[in-house]
């Protein structure tokens, strides 16, 4: 089956079980919505190995991945003296991106990654330098399941976000307030859980990084530091820029505010949009709480996934671009197409590395209108052309009836079952399709299946 090879480094290799049977279709339906939530989708084979293990199982395996050393993230070549080689190489940045999502073994790492694009969204559209964009991405990568704490403290003297948010212009004497408010806002804390004048005092404690686009380095200048008393929620002292982060994520005068406020972003993100209260509470509780102590994102996670409504709930989000064009590269094994769908990406409303602004994408229903929901079915029929017709005639080398390419497509995208609607529409072209052809009408069967809401939900 299509994309079935690509896990075989993550499948445990184990011998058959004398007397297991097939896993439960309750187990089955949990596993397929933990690889569709935490990586990008799996075939039915997949789903079905996964499942027998058990879903406990499955949740270790997807949480303990490492931090992958991948081959663009350490390349000297890219470095740029003109606009038309900036743009050249932000594609084929994003095009190795998207190929890692749909190729890796470890997907709920790229999820991350992905994830904390969004959240401290930085594009290149201001930043112009590729390798700063992708020294930030190994950043996230490095730290996706790891210490909240460490994570923002890093994010705080990072070359890219210096730019993008001006804090390399943030000296003694004239303070930018641009990362100090957006580090409380949009990072850490949410609306309405500081004043102007923590801001103010944040910035002053922020002063003094440089970047040095000579060696795309940050640097810490101590005479460009404001070593002035700042007072920040409440609490006085000489902060350096390191401090605010302790402060924020510490000594808020109405508790762990920051806690909870990651774990919505988290939840939304992994879950659904609005996630019930009883969840986020929970996660924001698995964090950790100890003074200057870590904030395990990963236990967050492992709580999250656990959660009887994520398992089973009735909640469900519409998959963003990123999921539904990694996703299907790896099912119909379109990896060499890589350029070309990052820059069908667009169209659908996610251009990575360019978050459109530093509040990141919306998502959510922020991914469905009339244009994003016509690009979402040009791209299932692209994708379906693009398939290689190895892999379209394996979708059909048992056919014994006109129904059983739509069951091998099912299995290759990962669909467990299909509404009355979809099965009637796809029903429907296959009975007018009589005649065409094995390999069109599979394309066409395809290009219902990938545009269906059964594929694009999750």
């Amino acid at each position: 089956m299509p994309g079935e090879n690509l896990l075989a480094g993550l499948l445990p290799q184990l011998p058959p079980i004398p007397g297991v049977g097939a896993p439960s279709a309750v187990e089955l339906r949990r596993v397929a919505r933990l690889f569709s939530r935490a990586g990008f989708g799996a075939s039915k084979t997949e789903l079905i190995a996964w499942a027998t293990l058990g879903y406990a199982a499955t949740v270790d395996h997807l949480l303990g991945f490492l931090p992958a050393n991948l081959r663009l993230l350490d390349s000297p070549d890219l470095t740029f003296a003109s606009t038309r080689q900036m743009t050249g190489q932000l594609n084929e940045a994003q095009a190795w991106w998207l190929q890692t999502m749909a190729t890796t073994t470890h997907p709920l790492e790229e999820k991350l990654t992905l994830f904390w694009h969004g959240h401290f969204a930085t594009a290149n559209n201001k930043v112009d330098n590729i390798r700063l964009m992708l020294d930030q991405n190994r950043l996230f990568r490095d730290n996706a399941a790891g210490d909240f704490r460490k994570l923002c403290k890093l994010v705080t003297s990072d070359p890219a976000m210096l730019i993008w948010l001006d804090g390399q212009s943030n000296r003694v004497g004239g303070p930018n307030e641009n990362y100090a408010r957006e580090f409380m806002e949009l990072f850490t804390l949410g609306r309405a859980r500081f004043s102007q004048n923590d801001v103010r005092d944040a910035a002053r404690a922020l002063t003094g990084w440089v970047v040095n686009l000579s060696t795309n380095k940050a640097n810490f200048v101590p005479a460009y530091h404001d070593n002035g008393v700042k007072v920040i929620l409440g609490q006085a002292g000489n902060f350096a820029p390191a401090d605010l982060t302790d402060i924020v994520l510490d000594r808020h005068p109405e508790g762990p505010v920051s806690s909870w406020f990651l774990a919505t972003r988290m939840a939304s993100f992994f879950h659904h949009p609005d996630p019930e209260p009883a969840v986020v509470s929970a996660m924001a509780q698995s964090l950790g709480a100890a003074a200057k102590g870590p904030r395990n994102v990963k236990n967050m996670l492992r709580t999250l996934f656990q959660r009887p409504e994520f398992m089973d709930g009735a909640g469900q989000t519409i998959r963003s671009p990123a999921e539904l064009v990694a996703g299907t590269m790896r099912a119909l094994q379109l990896q060499a197409q890589a350029g070309q769908l990052a820059a069908k990406m667009r169209g659908l409303g996610q251009d990575l590395f360019n978050p459109p602004n530093v509040g990141g994408w919306p998502g959510g229903a922020g991914w469905a209108n009339s244009a994003t929901a016509l690009a979402r079915y040009n791209f299932a029929a692209q994708a379906a052309a693009m398939a290689r017709p190895d892999v379209v005639k394996s979708l059909v080398s048992l056919v014994t009836g006109p129904q059983e390419p739509v069951h091998a497509s099912m299995d290759a995208l990962g669909i467990l079952e299909l509404s009355s609607q979809t099965r009637g529409a796809i029903e429907k072209y296959v009975a007018s399709a009589q005649g065409d052809g094995s390999d069109k009408v599979t394309r066409g069967i395809l290009t219902l299946l990938i545009a269906s809401p059964e594929y694009n939900l999750r």
